[in-house]
């Protein structure tokens, strides 16, 4: 189901038309880690058991997609190319506590983006689709919106500013990544 669209861009639900992409992209193309969280690369799937669980993820979220109805607010934004079809990318949420620290209780609402196709990136899609998000959830009634990344991430950084999100929280040595310390970075958007 469509959620939004931008001139260039349709954010919609997750389907069963994905999962083959999203297994491709955790096991073969997966460099878009290496931006995202590449302290957890060493949790890839990689037996035939792991990729079974994790198709199982991916349809279980896919049949939980598809009883959302109209009014039912999203916090999950596949992103698809409009006129091509291609499937590019998704923005995600989690939560965090009070400490800006991630949180399996309701919390915060916390939102990241990956496009993991290097030809998909530089072409605005990452500001184009965060934005239509953001607009979304606004008009949904959420008033804070954050986002978290780590100070190696210079692209994440330079869209959120570009979007409006501001620095509230920084983690000084945060993150391990190739053996150098890097800060836990959160934002909330400001508009």
């Amino acid at each position: 189901m469509t959620i939004c669209e931008t001139d260039r861009l349709i954010l919609r639900d997750f389907c069963k038309e994905d999962i083959d992409k999203r297994i491709e992209w955790w096991t073969k193309d997966c460099e878009w880690q290496d931006w995202d969280a590449p302290w957890e690369k060493e949790d890839l799937p990689n037996t035939d058991g792991a990729l079974k669980e994790l198709a199982d993820e991916f349809n279980s979220f896919a049949e939980r997609c598809a009883q959302k109805t109209d009014n039912d607010i999203r916090y999950s934004f596949q992103i698809e190319v409009k006129g091509t079809g291609e499937y590019i990318g998704w923005i995600s949420c989690y939560c965090i506590d009070d400490d800006y620290s991630y949180t399996d209780d309701e919390g915060k609402y916390t939102f990241g983006i990956d496009i993991p196709p290097k030809s998909c990136r530089g072409k605005g899609y990452g500001y184009e689709a965060f934005d239509a998000a953001i607009k979304y959830l606004i008009s949904k009634g959420m008033t804070e919106i954050y986002t978290q990344t780590w100070s190696g991430n210079k692209p994440m950084i330079a869209l959120a500013k570009k979007l409006g999100f501001e620095e509230i929280k920084r983690k000084k040595d945060f993150r391990i990544v190739d053996g150098k310390k890097y800060d836990g970075l959160t934002f909330i958007y400001k508009g």
